[in-house]
């Protein structure tokens, strides 16, 4: 059995390598259409892939290239190796110096963390980054793109309002675009692909906003516009589910499942598995308003399996869990009764911490139920137990106004802590001075002044030292002032000893000089430096307050998180996590 599966491979691998030298002389052209044949994350096709990139290099066709990275990420079935070689394709797009192709490299590594990672917030850090090339060029459609997906991920992280401003603007650029006469057909669908998608997730968004009159306007809009299943087959679908929606808010039960089988008939082909999951639920929730129970878990148990995979949930779908449990519960199973109720805390772990916007929402929700269903439990078997009931009632009602008035009071107090710090540094930022240093004009330090230093230097002292001159005092503030202004205490594990020698002197004068003219140790002097350092550019750019705390400490010259976190708390009065929390809800208060 070995001998024979090392003859295959033997065999296999010299067909590759005949294939490879006989295809190095064929077009990129004929490469790419036996890439082409290949559905999405199939690695068979890497074999070709890596044939047009071995082709694209040697030609040094760097455009080329950047197609072959592509294609790379769209047939690798690995989501770390999508990653790579997203980062393969960024890399490739900088050299050609191209703000187009950098714009894309970047928008394909948004939507891999997006679809494939489901890390939203990484997923929007990349998406503006492609924003911000794109600005820069005269591609309406690449921009309208990027503003699509920015779209769909403050869709999913609760910020609907402002979602539906960008489904607008590309549904408004992409009706307009296909209108054009005399366009190439797959140029017409691309744009009518566009349209669609971006008026589907805006009524998805008036939904959300219960701005049902909109909603409907838009889905039949969608409905009567797509005339062939073929050129639009998953758009078409999501306008079925959503008419389906419409007549289940409307009571019409009769015509509900036509569309939604309509709908579920065509995601299953095209193995859209994400929509296909939100259809699930909606069919489940279906059968259940209608009492097909069993129907109704078949399909909720689709979305388990799902989640059990992928982890993803969405506040839309959660509901499904719920049903779960009290499936469970009555029919007695305890396994699944503490499965289900698992599944629901990670569920609703990951909607708090991906969509904080509508996590007080959801929990808020949830407790109702709970309280409800204890109430009717206690009312039914426990009749004579009133006071009780309203004793437990009232505990539960003064925690809450307690953890309440506890959570306000520390809000308040945050607040004041975070305007307490913006004042000092807008105050720092006028006066223009550094928190440390002292101009040599202003310390004072001449011959005179040195001469008998204050403290264990002065000469009446029982431990008499040599003190520096004043020519070597002023020479090394010189230089102090310059590491300052070029940053140097960005270098992580910058120790006394090693700033001495950057500094051509002695730690022991260093720490002199430090203690007596600038009146602080080295250990302060540094660590409010990097603090200082992050904190202003937090201030300046939203995008450092997208960053996690390690990627802040390690721009600031900290190697460690925990320490970080001390040191910004010690000179700032709070957490980052606090004052990136109170800044983006300053920056928001502003834009409105």
């Amino acid at each position: 059995m070995i001998n024979t599966k090392h003859l295959i491979f033997m065999i296999l691998m010299s067909f590759v390598t005949h294939f490879k030298c006989q295809w190095n002389e064929n077009s990129f052209k004929e490469i790419s259409s036996l890439i082409d044949t290949y559905p999405e994350n199939d690695e068979r096709a890497m074999v070709y892939v890596q044939i047009f990139l071995e082709k694209a290099k040697a030609a040094k066709d760097i455009k080329k290239i950047i197609a072959g990275y592509e294609d790379a990420i769209y047939y690798s079935r690995s989501t770390a190796n999508k990653l790579i070689y997203a980062d393969s394709t960024i890399a490739a797009a900088k050299k050609s110096a191209d703000h187009a192709e950098i714009s894309r490299a970047y928008l394909g590594k948004g939507i891999v963390y997006y679809y494939n990672v489901r890390s939203y917030r990484k997923a929007l850090e990349e998406y503006l980054k492609a924003f911000s090339y794109a600005k820069d060029v005269n591609d309406n459609y690449l921009r309208n793109k990027i503003v699509y997906h920015l779209g769909m991920v403050k869709y999913y992280l609760g910020s609907y309002a402002q979602a539906s401003k960008h489904f607008t603007e590309t549904s408004a650029f992409f009706r307009n675009a296909s209108a054009k006469k005399n366009i190439h057909r797959n140029t017409r669908l691309n744009y009518e692909s566009g349209y669609y998608n971006s008026i589907y997730r805006l009524s998805e968004c008036y939904r959300n906003m219960r701005q049902y009159d909109k909603e409907d306007s838009l889905v039949d809009v969608g409905l009567g516009n797509i005339s062939s299943m073929d050129d639009h087959s998953v758009e078409f679908a999501y306008f079925q589910q959503a008419k389906g929606i419409r007549l289940m808010r409307q009571k019409k039960y009769q015509k509900v499942i036509g569309h939604f089988k309509i709908a579920e008939s065509i995601l299953e082909h095209k193995q859209d598995f994400a929509g296909l999951n939100t259809l699930n639920f909606y069919i489940g929730k279906y059968y259940w308003d209608t009492g097909n129970r069993i129907s109704a878990i078949k399909y909720f148990k689709k979305i388990d399996s799902v989640f059990s995979k992928s982890q993803y949930i969405t506040p839309e779908i959660r509901l499904s869990f719920e049903h779960l449990i009290d499936h469970a519960k009555q029919s007695r199973n305890k396994d699944a009764t503490l499965h289900y109720t698992t599944q629901l805390l990670k569920a609703d772990s990951i909607i708090i911490t991906d969509q904080p916007n509508l996590s007080t929402k959801i929990t808020s929700h949830y407790d109702t139920e709970r309280l409800t269903s204890e109430k009717e439990m206690l009312l039914r078997d426990k009749k004579n137990n009133y006071k009780l009931f309203f004793v437990i009632l009232f505990l539960i009602l003064a925690a809450a106004s307690f953890i309440i008035y506890r959570y306000k009071c520390s809000e308040k107090k945050l607040t004041q802590q975070y305007q307490q710090l913006v004042k000092t540094i807008e105050d720092r930022n006028k006066t223009g001075t550094e928190p440390y240093f002292i101009n040599r004009s202003e310390s004072g330090i001449t011959n005179d002044s040195v001469a008998e230093p204050a403290g264990k230097f002065a000469s009446g002292s029982s431990e008499i030292k040599k003190i520096p001159n004043p020519e070597l005092i002023n020479k090394i503030l010189q230089k102090l002032q310059e590491f300052e202004e070029k940053k140097g205490y960005l270098e992580v594990n910058m120790k006394l000893p090693d700033l001495a020698v950057l500094l051509n002197t002695n730690r022991s004068t260093l720490s002199y000089i430090l203690n007596d003219y600038l009146h602080t140790p080295y250990p302060d002097y540094i660590k409010r430096l990097r603090i200082n350092h992050i904190t202003a550019l937090m201030m300046e750019d939203r995008k450092n307050l997208l960053l996690n705390v390690e990627a802040l400490a390690h721009k600031c010259g900290i190697s460690s998180r925990q320490v970080f976190t001390l040191h910004f708390k010690e000179i700032n009065g709070m957490s980052p996590i606090d004052f990136m929390r109170k800044r983006l809800e300053e920056l928001d208060r502003n834009q409105t």
